[in-house]
């Protein structure tokens, strides 16, 4: 575990020589999927300990729930209508209804959540790596790189590294995913750079073109959306 530790650790603070060392292990994929697997295990337990210390010093949601209910029952509006039975009901509904989705949508610990992480982060991240690897691999290519399919997901693994972030997450209340994701960006930088020997200007070029292809592909999935939308509306209308 150590020799995998220490490099994505070096690899966190966008050290080359992690990087180099990949590109010349004998089985770069391999080696990276081990990295990938065991730092999302970490970062899911962490997150796991962290939730549960969040959720160990904040007030109970039944509490806070029936304080702003009593709040609401004070209110001059509510007692305007509270004589009328149906209000009385569809609120409750309502009022139920919030509580169970507002809180985690806001934030509020969810121990549950947190422990499935364990079981879905490994999987998200190795999607990831594969599919910002091979989106990386042609743009580097055609910019002059010389790093292998191989080489590219291997030095691209240790990209993982700014999930080591989640540790300060053992603090309650304490987030990290804005810096999660511009951190990896820089170390998916020093990846490509490393593996395909590219000068600066051509990595970051490399880099950057994945980004812009999802940033595509979410504004033309958005566009045909709103379209498949309006149109059955429109067919609705017309009918």
């Amino acid at each position: 575990m150590k020799a995998l530790i220490q490099p994505v650790w070096e690899a966190l603070f966008l050290s080359e020589t992690p990087y180099a060392d990949m590109r010349a292990h004998p089985n770069p994929v391999r080696r990276g999927l081990g990295t990938i697997l065991l730092i999302a295990v970490i970062a899911a337990l962490v997150g796991l300990i962290g939730t549960a210390l969040e959720w160990a010093t904040t007030p109970a949601m039944s509490d806070i729930q029936a304080v702003v209910l009593q709040s609401i029952h004070d209110m001059p509006w509510y007692r305007d209508l509270q004589g009328l039975p149906e209000f009385r009901q569809q609120f409750s509904q309502w009022y139920e209804t919030g509580w169970r989705i507002f809180p985690q949508l806001f934030g509020a610990p969810n121990i549950a959540g947190a422990g499935l992480r364990i079981l879905w982060l490994p999987l998200v991240l190795t999607i990831t790596w594969i599919l910002y690897g091979l989106l990386a691999y042609i743009p580097a290519r055609w910019l002059g790189g010389e790093g292998t399919l191989a080489q590219t997901l291997g030095c691209t693994a240790l990209a993982v590294a700014p999930h080591l972030f989640t540790f300060a997450t053992l603090f309650p209340y304490v987030t990290v995913g804005g810096l999660v994701g511009t951190w990896t960006l820089l170390c998916r930088y020093v990846a490509l750079k490393t593996s395909h020997r590219l000068p600066w200007g051509r990595a970051l070029i490399a880099t950057m073109v994945p980004y812009a292809l999802f940033g595509l592909f979410v504004a033309l999935l958005s566009c045909l959306t709103s379209a498949i939308i309006g149109a059955l509306f429109a067919g609705g209308m017309s009918q």
